[in-house]
């Protein structure tokens, strides 16, 4: 694919910055910059308008039209639009995980190399075996508020009851989004193949869920690449 122009934004603490890099006799250019207050705290508490208030701004600097309503105007149609958006937070250091696993020891660390090699920040590593009753572990996560949580445990073709025990406890936590109340919270599930269909009704009306390949599909191996 020939891309011609890219749009990013980051989000970060207190501003995000919004770049249009443009592709000028063969050679991609960083050509427009803007930037606007975050908006993820009251009285806005949604993260996009600080974005679309970035964009608008290298919209009027480019004089280029890159939004439809609220929108990213894309693919490219001639002079309008991008043909492709890219976005990022750099908020409070990067992004903040929790990751979790059936014994803390196997697919806990697992869970956290994957966290760890994505270039997150690993915020607590939760297990079945760590030591916490299911209270303390719901006090947690509420407290935590981790932009993303990796839940995985249990080789495929395994047991399920320990790893649909851990999405219980996330279920019962609801732990919401820092990035605004119209967002669903990030999860991706990376463990036993035998319980997707029990992970996704536990949590798939609640966050946004990703099912991937097991982090750890038998005792000897891992397989981090997928939740990465």
């Amino acid at each position: 694919m020939d891309l011609k122009s890219i749009l990013a934004t980051d989000c970060g603490s207190t501003t995000t910055k919004a770049i249009l890099i443009q592709k000028i006799d063969g050679e991609y250019r960083l050509t427009h910059r803007g930037e606007a207050p975050t908006t993820v705290e009251a009285p806005f508490e949604d993260v996009t308008r600080g974005v679309l208030n970035a964009v608008m701004e290298v919209e009027e600097l480019a004089n280029r039209k890159l939004l439809e309503g609220d929108e990213i105007m894309s693919p490219q149609k001639g002079g309008e639009g991008v043909d492709i958006y890219i976005s990022t937070s750099s908020a409070g250091g990067g992004l903040q995980m929790m990751v979790a696993g059936v014994v803390k020891s196997m697919s806990g660390e697992s869970a956290e190399r994957a966290a760890l090699g994505a270039g997150s920040i690993v915020m607590d590593v939760m297990a079945s075996n760590d030591g916490r009753l299911p209270h303390e572990k719901i006090k947690r996560i509420r407290d935590l508020r981790p932009d993303m949580i990796l839940l995985s445990g249990g080789i495929d073709g395994g047991t399920v009851s320990h790893v649909v025990e851990l999405a219980e406890i996330l279920h019962a936590a609801n732990p919401q989004p820092r990035l605004g109340q119209n967002f669903k919270l990030p999860v991706i599930y990376a463990g036993n193949n035998m319980a997707q269909d029990q992970i996704r009704d536990t949590l798939g009306e609640m966050v946004d869920l990703d099912i991937t390949d097991n982090i750890r599909p038998v005792l000897e191996r891992e397989n981090l690449e997928p939740s990465r």
